[in-house]
């Protein structure tokens, strides 16, 4: 029996290493599937060792699965915080420790080149990455980098596929058809440069890009319109504004 209630800080988090924070996403996306699992069943589900996830548990503050199972069991008493709003704080948490990595670093240089040797940065994506699309052009020439945003994926575009000109494409699922025709477009231009933000490594998009930057975030639904995708874009919001801040660097 716990002894004291431990919640999931971001100190205990952070001391997770990949496998186990694999393990720990897995157990936030499956919440109420993890309490009738055995540790030696979490582990084939995440296709980690019985002993990762007993380091996790025991990073994580707790004596073992046992423990954490009974306090999944009890989450309800803990209702200071929505648990998809805390999921969300952790996998922010979890992204900004991410980007910090040494193979982070060299694909975010590997932008930035593109991005200073640019004339001028064209920001695409529809729906609510066309939003962010507008908000990424504005920051850019708001730093000094010459931006415009496209929210239309049939709009005209003067120098599209120019050596000088970058197109920094966003979409969450890297799959949207309108976005894929648009940067098929784009490819038909040998010269044509490509910088892609998707949730995940392994899309379409990700593939037609020169470099794509992704964030891996658990993807989430709308229960009102189950075609809409709410994955959070905070991951995106950071990477526009450190972009931005590492490319008016001198």
């Amino acid at each position: 029996m716990i002894s004291k209630m431990i919640s999931f800080s971001p100190e205990g988090v952070r001391k997770l290493n990949e496998l186990e924070s694999s393990a720990f996403n897995f157990i936030l996306a499956n919440l109420t599937a993890v309490e009738e699992m055995s540790i030696r069943q979490l582990g084939e589900a995440v296709h980690v060792s019985t002993a990762t996830v007993m380091r996790m548990t025991r990073k994580l503050g707790f004596d073992g699965w046992v423990e954490l199972k009974y306090y999944l069991k009890n989450q309800k008493q803990v209702d200071e915080i929505p648990v998809n709003y805390y999921e969300n704080l952790l996998q922010l948490d979890m992204f900004l420790r991410k980007i910090t990595s040494k193979t982070a670093a060299i694909k975010l240089e590997e932008a930035v080149s593109l991005i200073k040797a640019a004339r001028y940065i064209l920001f695409i994506g529809v729906g609510s990455s066309g939003a962010l699309a507008e908000y990424g052009a504005r920051y850019f020439t708001n730093i000094g980098l010459e931006s415009y945003a496209i929210s239309d994926p049939y709009q005209a575009v003067k120098g599209k596929g120019a050596p000088d000109v970058l197109s920094i494409v966003l979409s969450a699922s890297g799959e949207t058809d309108k976005i894929i025709e648009r940067v098929v477009k784009l490819r038909e231009e040998p010269s044509a440069k490509i910088i892609s933000i998707t949730n995940h490594a392994e899309t379409t998009l990700a593939k037609l890009s020169n470099v794509n930057l992704n964030y891996g975030f658990q993807t989430e639904y709308s229960a009102y319109d189950p075609l809409e995708n709410l994955t959070s874009q905070l991951p995106v919001v950071a990477f526009i504004e450190i972009l931005a801040h590492q490319a008016s660097e001198k």
